[in-house]
């Protein structure tokens, strides 16, 4: 009995001993995984051009992200473009010009990581009306029409290139977003936005849109705020002016955009977003 009670406390401290060392060979393993996590959350890079089909540059087109409106970038002269502050990981991108068809793009961004690409727009089969401009007698100005009617008319919206300049608008959308009686939903795709109006009616409509006064098939995602120069808006139908529900149709509202003077008005560099 003597040597069983020897021997018991010397095993014991030979085990704690083992256990000792192997917890201190035991990494932290929640300081590795806060570690991890930084790394993989840090911001990456593109930086491109936009292109047509021929592989000239296209400037003003705009950059966005699908679901994070506060990353946006407006492509310059040669259409080169750099936004920064992009979550890694698969990134959709939704790109914009007036004239060119809209599309999406996919990239997967890795953490801290500068990407290049270049994204190609394909031109609208759909032709724009024309402004005709001459020199005459008259000094007729494509805006006589906006004027005349934001002059003497009680009802409706009327938005001058001033007012656009004051609001920080990028886009068509954000020239109107805040017009009352215009409601604002993005479709499913994310690259057009579903207006409607519905200040004197219960149901909700779309409104007919115009282009320096002649009918126009598309939509205000279709222009940059930097492409615009007024734009009237006419929400309820006791708002048209009669020359622009001539058929009677019984149309709800009407937006009229008037792009910038083509006879060579300077436009304000596009500045980079992001």
């Amino acid at each position: 009995m003597a040597i069983h009670s020897h021997l018991r406390p010397s095993r014991l401290l030979l085990l704690g001993a083992i256990a000792a060392r192997l917890s201190a060979q035991q990494p932290a393993p929640v300081q590795q995984s806060k570690d991890t996590v930084v790394r993989d959350s840090t911001p990456a890079i593109l930086i491109g051009h936009v292109v047509d089909s021929t592989g000239t540059g296209l400037n003003g087109a705009e950059i966005s992200v699908q679901k994070l409106d506060r990353i946006r970038a407006i492509s310059g002269d040669s259409g080169e473009f750099r936004v920064t502050g992009l979550p890694p990981g698969t990134v959709v991108f939704n790109v914009r010009r007036i004239g060119y068809e809209a599309a999406t793009f996919t990239a997967v961004l890795k953490p801290g990581k500068t990407h290049r690409t270049n994204f190609t727009l394909s031109a609208m089969a759909r032709a724009l009306p024309t402004v005709a401009v001459s020199d005459t007698q008259t000094n007729s100005h494509w805006l006589d029409q906006f004027n005349g009617r934001r002059a003497n008319a009680a009802h409706g919206t009327f938005i001058t290139r001033e007012e656009i300049v004051k609001r920080g608008a990028r886009t068509g959308i954000d020239i109107i977003r805040n017009v009352p009686g215009i409601r604002i939903q993005p479709t499913r795709n994310g690259l057009v936005s579903r207006i409607t109006m519905s200040r004197t009616t219960n149901r909700s409509c779309a409104p007919t849109m115009y282009l320096h006064g002649l009918p126009y098939g598309g939509t205000m995602d279709d222009f940059s705020a930097d492409d615009i120069e007024a734009v009237e808006v006419y929400v309820g139908v006791s708002e048209i002016p009669p020359e622009y529900d001539r058929n009677e149709k019984g149309i709800c509202g009407v937006i009229v955009v008037w792009t910038r003077d083509p006879r060579g008005v300077p436009r304000t560099p596009p500045s980079f977003g992001g």
